[in-house]
């Protein structure tokens, strides 16, 4: 399946036209006519219903062009930023990132990279952008959390590797004692907790535990720099704890480990089509150490 047949099936749904569709591409009406009846015998489906008048889309070619739409644009946006990019200034490493990990853990592993003269470029985005810019073959490296319905599927797209993160109670020092660096729902539900949004998959988990929180934030790191500066108990994971140590030094914390295996899931993901470099591998490494570091804390 070439991808001249999606271009000109994409069209074909845009403008409604075989005519158009052709005027677009810069081809001939019957070369589209054709190449849109080859893609249906390549697929096994029928995509239009077609009458003398016009071609009609079926359910079939409906779904495929909602799943086709964010890759043609993403196809257009490559297309326009090459045109204007020169090439001195194209990074040489890219790296896109859930804002938990994209906040220290990221930046604070890569410094020595940089410091070395390497080119890089960091993007935050969600769970679903992470997973459609590995589709699509745009990044080196993503690093990136569970939304809460995106997680990445066995792929032929790209290879991943999933880590589970502990989860920690993170709170204004002396609040709590913790003599065994672990805490139980008992110790924390006299306090006010503060967890994640209920349609994530770790804030849903927390809810059975502790009951509804009366504060709910997307983020974890957010969410502690509320806790530690309201006298409130934030659950978050440990690549949080870090973070906060690291960047709040005028605010004094405290954790401790959550009993139970309750874990929040990231994943590290390469593409399986885009040229590989030293540097990629080097910064792949870099970062499946420090998620190794932080699922056995």
């Amino acid at each position: 399946m070439k991808t001249h047949h999606f271009q000109a099936f994409y069209q074909v749904m845009l403008t409604g036209s075989i005519t158009d569709a052709a005027h677009n591409l810069g081809r001939s009406q019957p070369a589209v006519s054709k190449t849109i009846m080859a893609l249906e015998e390549q697929l096994g489906i029928t995509l239009f219903d077609r009458t003398a008048m016009k071609l009609k889309p079926r359910i079939e070619a409906q779904v495929m062009f909602e799943r086709l739409h964010p890759v043609m644009e993403q196809l257009h946006d490559i297309e326009r930023s090459m045109i204007r990019l020169d090439p001195e200034f194209m990074p040489s490493l890219s790296i896109i990132a859930a804002n938990n990990v994209g906040t220290h853990l990221i930046p604070s592993r890569i410094a020595p990279l940089a410091a070395k003269g390497q080119a890089i470029r960091v993007m935050n985005g969600s769970a679903a952008r992470i997973i459609s810019a590995m589709e699509a073959q745009q990044y080196d490296i993503a690093l990136m959390d569970e939304g809460s319905e995106s997680v990445p599927t066995d792929s032929p797209l790209y290879e991943q590797e999933r880590f589970e993160v502990p989860i920690y109670a993170i709170y204004p020092k002396g609040l709590l004692d913790a003599p065994n660096d672990r805490v139980g729902p008992d110790q924390l539900r006299p306090h006010r907790i503060c967890s994640l949004y209920q349609e994530h998959r770790v804030g849903r988990e927390l809810s059975a535990i502790f009951g509804p929180p009366q504060i709910e934030f997307q983020n974890f790191y957010p969410m502690a720099c509320f806790a530690l500066q309201s006298e409130s108990i934030a659950l978050v994971d440990y690549i949080t704890c870090t973070t906060v140590a690291a960047l709040n030094g005028s605010l004094s914390a405290e954790w401790a480990r959550l009993d139970g295996d309750l874990t929040s899931a990231y994943h590290l993901l390469r593409p399986r089509f885009r040229p590989q470099s030293n540097a990629a591998d080097d910064c792949h490494s870099i970062l499946r150490q420090a998620m190794l570091d932080h699922a056995t804390a």
